[in-house]
């Protein structure tokens, strides 16, 4: 439980801390709010079809693997945005991004429902991990104004597929 408390929070840290500095990529890659929506849209679309998708087929994935897989898939997406040349390009990627997140979602809710959790009695963690995420935010602007916006993207999907790892091992060991 520890394991999973851990990855958790790091994704969530992950997610939130890369969150401005995505939005503002989007929007520099499409020059325009149409183009920003139409590149945010696609990722909310390919998530929402695939989750539907996924909760209709019988579970044949194991969860352990879904969630693992996942958030791989998320970190090679980060791992990409750096790289995008084009506005298709950047297309691609949200789609791929929907689809991982969507794993990631569906694997959480059945890990909570195969554990038995009520989120009541973790309210400390939640205002613990609150905190981390506000110094994260925090620090990675300061990496952003070190370093490149493409740096901040490499971190983040090297995050990622650590806790993709760390997931397997878990797994492994459980």
């Amino acid at each position: 439980m520890n394991t999973k408390l851990i990855i958790r929070g790091s994704v969530l840290v992950i997610q939130t801390a890369i969150f401005p500095y995505y939005l503002l990529f989007l929007k520099n890659i499409g020059e325009t709010y149409s183009v920003f929506s139409l590149l945010y849209a696609i990722f909310a679309l390919s998530s929402a079809a695939c989750f539907y998708g996924l909760s209709r087929i019988p579970q044949q994935i194991p969860i352990h693997k879904m969630y693992s897989v996942s958030l791989f898939g998320l970190g090679l997406s980060m791992i990409s945005v750096p790289l995008a040349q084009n506005v298709f390009h950047v297309c691609l990627i949200q789609c791929f991004m929907g689809i991982f997140q969507a794993f990631y979602k569906l694997s959480e809710k059945e890990f909570d429902k195969k554990d038995n959790i009520c989120w009541k009695m973790e309210n400390i963690h939640q205002f613990i991990l609150q905190l981390i995420i506000v110094v994260s935010i925090i620090g990675a602007g300061f990496i952003f104004d070190w370093f490149s916006v493409h740096m901040l993207f490499f971190l983040a999907g090297t995050w990622y597929i650590l806790n993709s790892w760390l997931a397997l091992k878990r797994n492994q060991t459980e």
